[in-house]
């Protein structure tokens, strides 16, 4: 793919997992939305729901190429977690190269916890409103931000902060 490289089994699940967070998403935001003027009936989801939920997955897919790629391309992504994960750079690797890669892993720190208040937020907010939606619409909700939440507790910050550790005292080199 143009400016995103080779794209191994791990990231071709990636992909899925975006798309079916887009159209998760998209489908949920479009019942919101709709449900009540029209009601959240079958014919509502597949009529309108389900074809906003395709280009939620498109968005979603599109939006992680779009990462790898402006992240210098796939494999030099998975690189970068690697070499956080791993607590070093490979020998050969100037500080110039790797130093702006790790900062932007570190960075996302930020944009993890921003993740978590939102989902909090929401999630506050589509509990409140429980009795003026279905019961399966909250729960669908719910689960979705309690989702985004622990993806950013899990994941996003935990890499972040693994970044920065390595920022703050260098990292060895493999030989």
């Amino acid at each position: 793919m143009r400016g995103v490289g080779l794209i191994d089994e791990a990231g071709r699940m990636r992909l899925v997992g975006a798309g079916a967070a887009g159209a998760a998403f998209a489908v949920v935001l479009v019942m919101l939305v709709v449900s009540p003027w029209a009601g959240a009936t079958t014919g509502v989801l597949v009529g309108v729901a389900l074809p906003v939920g395709a280009v939620g997955a498109a968005i979603g897919v599109w939006l992680t190429l779009r990462s790898w790629r402006l992240g210098g391309g796939y494999e030099r992504v998975v690189a970068v977690q690697r070499w956080v994960a791993e607590d070093e750079v490979p020998a050969g690797v100037p500080t110039s190269t790797w130093v702006p890669l790790v900062q932007a892993e570190a960075d996302k720190q930020i944009a993890g916890w921003g993740k978590i208040v939102l989902a909090v937020s929401w999630g506050g907010i589509t509990w409140s409103m429980r009795d003026q939606q279905p019961p399966v619409l909250t729960a669908i909700l719910l689960a979705l931000w309690t989702g985004l939440a622990l993806w950013s507790a899990v994941w996003v910050i935990p890499r972040a902060r693994a970044a920065q550790a390595m920022l703050r005292r260098g990292v060895a080199t493999q030989d």
